[in-house]
Formats: C-alpha cells, structure tokens, sequence
C-alpha cells in the first residue's frame, strides 16, 4: 500500500492544501507563517481571537445540545420525538460546526473542501479494511485463548438506524472541523488527535448518563485516544476527505456489533474490546512505520 508523504523542508504539501485553502482564504485573515510541522498558523491577533470564540462556541454548543436533548426526553413521552431528540444529540458536534460555520458564511467553502472526489476510492475501501481486519483478528484471538465459540452478533433495524446515522453525526464536527482548527491554531501536530480524542471521549458523557455505554470508562478512555490517531491517519493519507472518518466511524460502529466485541455480547467480558484496542495500537505502529520508509526513501 502506497501511503502519502509529508512534504519536506519548504516544499507545499498536498495533504495539506485543505488547511491551507479553507484558513488561509479567510476573511479577515492579515498573514500566516509555517510553523516547524509545515501547518499554516495564523498570525493575526483578531484571527486568533475570532478562532478562539469559534472554539469555545463550538465545544459549548456540542456539549450542551445533548443534554437539552436529555432533559427533553425525559419530559416527552412520544417515541417517534424522543427518537428524533436522540438523532439530535448524536449529531452535535456536526450541528455544531454547522452552526459556527454558518455564522461566519464559510459553510459552502467547509463542505466543498472536505467532500470531494480526491481519494475517494481510498476513503471508503482503506477504513473498512483496517476496521474489519482488527476487529475479526480481535474476536479470533479471544475465541482462541478462551475456548469460544465464533458467534457473530445480531444487529436489530433500529440499531442499524442509530448506526447508519453515525455516519454523518460527529465527524463533520470532530475530524472536520475541531481537528484542522487546532492544527491551524499551532498545535503539534502529534499532539492533536489526542487533544481531540479526549474531548470526543468527554463527548460522550451523556450516553454514560443514559446508560447507553457498555465499555468501561477507562477502556473508553484510552480506546478513543488510540483510534482518534487512526482517524487523523485516514484524514491525512486521503488529503483530508472528511469520507474517510465519516466511513470508518460507521464501520466501526457496525462490526463490533457484527463480529459482537462489546463486554454486553461476550457475557461481560472486557477481553475482546482490550485486544481489539492492543490491535488498533499495532495498526497504528505498522503504519507509522510505513509512511517512515516511504518518506526516508522519498527524501
């Protein structure tokens, strides 16, 4: 597999040009330097200020909207609004960024940057090989160590509603706009997946308020760190096509119901998600590796 490059010394890079193009056009926007990791950084202080507000406006919007959902539920009895409030506050991140987006009439030139045909093909194909693979691997080995049987698990309509709306409901908000900002704002760039995965798993407070988590909070913790850098890893190999996140989220989400690794599916046993998470940590190793080779033998 053939995995793009970082550029080298001043050379532009490709996968970069959605950064560049979306930020870097903006009104408004004086002048930007390239900082050490090749990222363009804003240098004007009402940038940095205008940038800031979209930031904590954003986060704001997408941790309150799901608790008004809640709370909203709670006072609804009917099962069609209660299910409509629970798409609501699934998407938040993506109406967030919506939201932000719209306020500073920058939608349209969002979304046409991060949907596009550039490495589609990839962006589709790349995330469900690596999803199917760990997860298949992950229930193998555990089936193996522990003298189980390979069960597959049932998936219900209603669970496939609430996964094939995954597809769209967070990645928008969290890969494709939280991720690039904080890359624009300066932020190292290995630090920035982690960054976002902690607040992704912070996110989710509202489905542990509902009960609604069947992993261990801890678990949960490090599982989001490690696969927030496989999304970034996605993001950059397809030039920043937002498919790529939205693709692999979905189907993340539905082959651990498939291949049943959830402690809920394997009688409480938090076995296969810990080998499922040691896997996405290999994979992510291999990888590294990869574009190393790649980029020493490019240079």
């Amino acid at each position: 597999m053939s995995l793009s490059r970082p550029a080298a010394g001043g050379e532009s890079c490709k996968q970069d040009s959605f950064l560049e193009v979306y930020y870097g056009a903006k009104s408004g926007y004086k002048s930007y330097s390239k900082n050490h990791v090749g990222y363009t950084t804003m240098n004007s202080r009402d940038t940095i200020e205008s940038e800031c507000k979209n930031l904590i406006l954003f986060l704001f919007a997408a941790f309150l909207i799901p608790l008004v959902a809640i709370v909203a539920q709670m006072l609804i009895s009917n099962d069609i609004i209660c299910l409509a409030l629970y798409g609501i506050q699934a998407a938040a991140p993506t109406i967030s960024a919506v939201v932000v987006l719209r306020l500073n009439k920058e939608l349209k030139k969002h979304f046409t940057q991060m949907f596009r045909r550039d490495h589609l093909r990839m962006a589709v194909i790349l995330p469900f090989i690596i999803a199917c693979t760990t997860m298949i691997l992950a229930k193998m080995i555990f089936c193996s160590l522990f003298e189980r049987a390979f069960i597959l698990g049932n998936i219900s309509r209603a669970q496939f509603v609430i996964i094939l709306w995954a597809l769209f409901a967070e990645e928008i908000g969290w890969r494709g706009y939280l991720e690039p900002l904080l890359k624009m704002r300066g932020v190292p760039r290995w630090m920035v997946p982690c960054i976002v995965g902690v607040v992704w798993c912070l996110w989710h407070y509202h489905f542990f308020l509902q009960d609604g988590m069947e992993v261990p909070m801890p678990l949960f913790f490090i599982s989001c760190i490690i696969e927030s850098y496989i999304y970034s890893f996605l993001m950059n190999v397809t030039n920043y096509n937002i498919v790529s996140a939205m693709t692999y989220h979905f189907a993340w989400n539905l082959l651990t119901r498939i291949v049943a690794i959830n402690p809920a599916d394997n009688n409480g046993n938090i076995f296969p998600y810990i080998i499922l998470i040691i896997l996405e940590a290999l994979t992510l190793l291999v990888f590294w590796i990869i574009r190393k080779k790649n980029y020493e033998t490019a240079v």
